[in-house]
């Protein structure tokens, strides 16, 4: 079994365990799920030391079976980066959700997910890239739909029916590509680099059309936005964890991979339009957030605007803007997953996580205020921290664009206004729940503060906002050789 096969292989062979665990009780499931996901993580680490160490990239092919479809894997810098970090936070989860009395249901569906996920990001065959994108949803439904909160049922409805209806238009679009590209060869294939330069004729427009419909729900594009917050805050706290941290990333990295190599004149021609809809979201997400008197929700609201950001920086085109809208989904994915395991904490401890609920809670848990400041720095993008360096990429790379259009003051000045507008939400709600005055209705005296296993679950999220911020060189040189082909 190679390398890339047993990093999908791994956590669905984790998933299988744990349920068979379970039969021996709810501690085995537990035990078994840690197990594989360290396994899982340790395995991505060994494969991208490999890209550390110069490697560009690793392919893993087979021959067609019916209709030019075939198992073919490959990855390079930025899919062993998305790797790393969906087995980063699926440890991360586990270790979160370790106090939960839960079944091994729990455990197996976060394993699957990551499978899933991980294919997503190897598939280089196009049909195989569909099956393992949609395989992501059925997890994530039921982690949201048995776990979540009071309304979870409806969010994990509505979860599905929205990313569902985004994957339909990405089948269709698949679809088309390739029947156009059989009757312009006279050959069946969904190989992604086959299918490069294939003359598709009046077909082209519309699949281009449909990939970007069928990405946008994903990541999620205004006005296909809406089932986000719900999701977000229904769902339990590590699932919002991998919705955020992970699986928001598949429709930018969809853009990356299928998208623009497969259509580079149409994305140099519709780069301001997809520009425009990415400042949207940067301004949107951030008003929106101002608005919300919920945690969960305001951290659900100000992903999408930090998606914005990581769109800005990929319809740019130029090689900083792409490397600096990857590094920030690594970024996001990181800081974002600490907000919400610093919101599910508090949760657990008040059950209540209404902004107004609190008040003075820093005198009671000076460790949550810290690590909940430390996160919230570096999400509005403090220099030094991980934040700064993703967002200054995209913005320099927006700003400095040689596509028609790009270059104009606007997008870089509607990016700098988002980053404004995330300090004027992150920072009030910050002040209000940890060092404002105890109001009447406040429930802060019954919070404790931290235990020391989430204090070094933070701790390992913190080093790493700190490090990427510090030095960013490290992820730099693991996605720039892959920027720089798809560049070219």
């Amino acid at each position: 079994m190679t390398s890339l096969t047993l990093l999908w292989v791994l956590p669905l062979a984790g998933a299988a365990a744990c349920l068979l665990a379970g039969r021996a009780g709810r501690g085995a499931a537990k035990a078994c799920a840690l197990l594989f996901s360290a396994a899982f993580f340790a395995v991505s680490l060994a494969v991208l030391a490999g890209f550390l160490h110069g490697e560009s990239a690793i392919v893993v092919g087979g021959a067609p079976w019916a209709f030019g479809i075939s198992y073919r894997l490959a990855a390079d810098g930025l899919s062993m980066a998305l790797i790393t970090l969906t087995s980063f936070l699926t440890l991360i989860c586990v270790a979160a959700s370790w106090k939960l009395d839960v079944s091994a249901a729990y455990w197996a569906n976060f394993l699957a997910l990551a499978s899933a996920l991980t294919g997503v990001f190897l598939a280089r065959d196009l049909f195989l890239f569909y099956v393992f994108w949609e395989a992501t949803l059925i997890p994530m439904f039921f982690i949201i739909g048995l776990w979540g909160s009071d309304n979870r049922r409806h969010a994990a409805v509505k979860f599905f029916l929205f990313t569902f209806a985004g994957s339909i238009l990405m089948l269709l679009a698949l679809l088309a590509l390739v029947a156009a590209a059989h009757s312009a060869t006279g050959v069946w294939t969904w190989d992604l680099d086959a299918l490069k330069g294939a003359p598709l004729g009046a077909a082209a427009p519309w699949v281009f059309l449909g990939l970007l419909l069928g990405f946008g729900v994903k990541i999620p594009i205004v006005p296909m936005h809406t089932w986000l917050p719900d999701a977000h805050t229904e769902a339990p706290a590590a699932g919002s964890v991998m919705l955020a941290g992970v699986m928001l990333k598949m429709g930018l990295y969809g853009i990356i991979r299928v998208a623009l190599p497969l259509f580079p004149a149409y994305a140099l021609s519709w780069a301001p339009w997809l520009a425009g809809l990415a400042a949207i979201n940067a301004v949107y997400g951030a008003l929106c957030a101002m608005a919300q008197t919920d945690l969960k929700r305001l951290v659900a609201y100000s992903s999408i605007a930090h998606l914005g950001f990581c769109v800005l920086g990929v319809v740019s085109l130029t090689a900083q803007g792409l490397t600096g809208g990857s590094l920030q989904m690594i970024n996001h994915g990181i800081t974002t997953g600490a907000l919400f395991l610093l919101v599910g904490f508090l949760y657990e401890r008040a059950h209540k996580r209404g902004v107004s609920d609190f008040g003075g809670l820093a005198a009671r848990a000076p460790w949550m205020a810290f690590f909940f400041g430390f996160s919230i720095f570096a999400s509005v993008g403090l220099p030094g921290l991980n934040g700064f360096v993703g967002e200054f990429m995209c913005l320099s790379g927006i700003a400095h664009s040689s596509v028609p259009l790009l270059g104009v003051p606007f997008f870089a000045v509607a990016g700098v206004a988002g980053v404004t507008l995330a300090a004027a939400y992150a920072l009030p709600a910050f002040q209000a729940v940890f060092w404002a005055p105890e109001g009447g209705a406040s429930v802060s005296d019954h919070v404790t503060d931290l235990d020391l296993r989430e204090k070094s679950i933070l701790w390992t999220l913190c080093a790493l906002m700190l490090w990427i911020g510090l030095s960013p060189q490290g992820w730099l040189s693991v996605l720039e050789p892959a920027i720089r082909g798809l560049v070219r």
